[in-house]
């Protein structure tokens, strides 16, 4: 076998959904800035792999190839645009490190002004694993903006997501409203009179009205489930629901309040003696770790809250009953891990800080070398258009020509609209989660239960039970971070 070159190179481009394609980091951009680093540090590039694929899980067939071709040719440079465009996952990026660090391959980040090799130094891997971490917190920020607008607008008054079924939504005035659906209605209200009278259970009423035409959407029929969310959705009286939180909706009802909590009265008079495991904190987040089944909830003694697995999928597992206290200390003893102490707190955000200058200094330059190419090359678009009109030039002569400069000048504006140039709000970022990480233990003990449920939900994806040890798992998008701050706190 012919022994790879020490500039023998590799080169990666990647998008995840045609938004991206079409405006943000496409793949001939992202192609023809690689080469073009390539050419400028004299790199050979052997192959190129390219995918239209998300990064925020493993498993990218075209960046398996890659790293598969590369250790088998013995390739040790692999250029990327920038760290999004390597990884969004924490086991991808763990395993670039690892090839940086341990196995002698170069890891080459663009538009991050960052190389990661065996001569890397540790912060240089830190400040990747902080880039990454930023790159899976994204979403989430752009989430939280969202729902800043979407509360405010129930606030107002608005029901701020799509309509549910029943109603339709219409714009006026750029603001959507929610309108009574007239071919759905009559139905909704007609399930309100019925179970009113007392003679018809979810799923007796589910199957009259499908027998009577009734479907929740286009392709669902009507069923038991259905018919539940139906009954105890207030949105049909004129109010909403929203973050838990019970709003006086601008709408028009479908039902009167009457008819509504007479329906209410029927169904708490027909949950009575039963538990209902929604109202228990760990329902649905505990899984046996034998079976897979989900644990759930029961009051002992009208006091005492238990959980267990439901043992629905059959099998031999361990049925050993949790108390809620227990689990309680648990997820507290977790959540005071995860404290970062005041001391380190300078040595994160300085090499956060660090790779924010880096960055910018960074773009400004490249924002800058492009801005002066594309101004000329507009100076000199309009010198050939006059030549054009003069008769210096043919008309195909000047189409052809002109069709050079404007590929050109797309690309140059393409790459000033990538270049950031704004403020970073990483430093934000990073101060309010390690504030969270800080103060997540108190809060959950002082805490209520819509307390307790948000950073459950926030935090962890699943509890697991095993007879013995409850093991809690950290969301993905948290994971980076808190290995950056175990790396700082306890030395790597």
């Amino acid at each position: 076998m012919v022994k790879a070159n020490d500039n023998d190179t590799l080169t990666y481009t990647r998008v995840s959904s045609d938004e991206q394609r079409q405006k943000g980091y496409s793949l001939d951009y992202q192609r023809k800035e690689t080469d073009l680093y390539c050419k400028n540090k004299n790199l050979n590039i052997v192959r190129h792999f390219s995918e239209s694929h998300t990064a925020k899980k493993p498993g990218r067939p075209a960046f398996n190839e890659m790293l598969k071709f590369a250790k088998k040719k013995g390739i040790k440079n692999l250029v990327f645009l920038k760290s999004d465009r390597a990884s969004r996952n924490p086991v991808d990026s763990a395993q670039l490190s690892y090839m940086a660090e341990y196995e002698g391959f170069n890891v080459h980040l663009v538009q991050d002004n960052l190389i990661l090799s065996q001569k890397s130094k540790p912060q240089d891997f830190l400040i990747f694993e902080i880039n990454n971490c930023f790159s899976n917190l994204y979403p989430r920020n752009l989430s939280i903006e969202v729902s800043s607008k979407m509360l405010e607008k129930a606030e107002q008054g608005y029901y701020p997501s799509r309509p549910m079924c029943g109603y339709v939504t219409v714009k006026i005035a750029k603001r959507a409203y929610l309108k009574i659906d007239p071919e759905k209605a009559p139905f909704i209200k007609e399930i309100f009179e019925k179970y009113a009278t007392g003679q018809y259970s979810y799923k007796l009423l589910a199957a009259e009205m499908r027998l009577r035409g009734f479907m929740v959407s286009n392709c669902v029929k009507c069923g038991k489930n259905n018919i539940e969310d139906i009954l105890n959705n207030p949105v049909y009286m004129g109010d909403f629901m929203w973050k838990g939180k019970r709003y006086k909706g601008k709408h028009d009802p479908i039902v009167s309040p009457e008819l509504y909590y007479q329906c209410q009265k029927i169904i708490k008079q027909r949950s009575l003696g039963t538990n209902k495991s929604r109202n228990f904190l760990y329902t649905g987040v505990i899984k046996c770790k034998k079976c897979g089944c989900q644990f759930v909830g029961e009051i002992k003694k009208n006091k005492y809250i238990y959980y267990h697995c439901t043992g629905n999928r059959g099998g031999d597992c361990n049925k050993k009953w949790l108390k809620q206290e227990y689990i309680d200390d648990v997820f507290v003893d977790f959540l005071k891990s995860l404290v970062i102490p005041d001391e380190h707190m300078p040595e994160i955000l300085t090499c956060i800080k660090y790779q924010i200058k880096e960055e910018r200094d960074f773009n400004k330059q490249k924002y800058d070398a492009a801005k002066i190419k594309y101004d000329k090359l507009k100076t000199r678009s309009d010198a050939l258009f006059n030549l054009f009109l003069d008769g210096d030039i043919d008309k195909e002569h000047y189409k052809e020509k002109q069709k050079e400069i404007d590929y050109e000048l797309d690309y140059l504006s393409s790459v000033m609209h990538n270049t950031n140039l704004k403020d970073n709000k990483v430093i934000e970022t990073s101060e309010m989660l390690l504030e969270l990480f800080k103060n997540a233990h108190r809060d959950y003990l002082r805490g209520d239960f819509e307390t307790k449920k948000y950073l459950l939900n926030l935090l962890c994806s699943n509890f697991y039970y095993d007879g013995e040890k409850l093991t809690i798992i950290i969301k993905e998008a948290f994971r980076p971070l808190v290995d950056i701050a175990s790396f700082v706190k306890y030395g790597g």
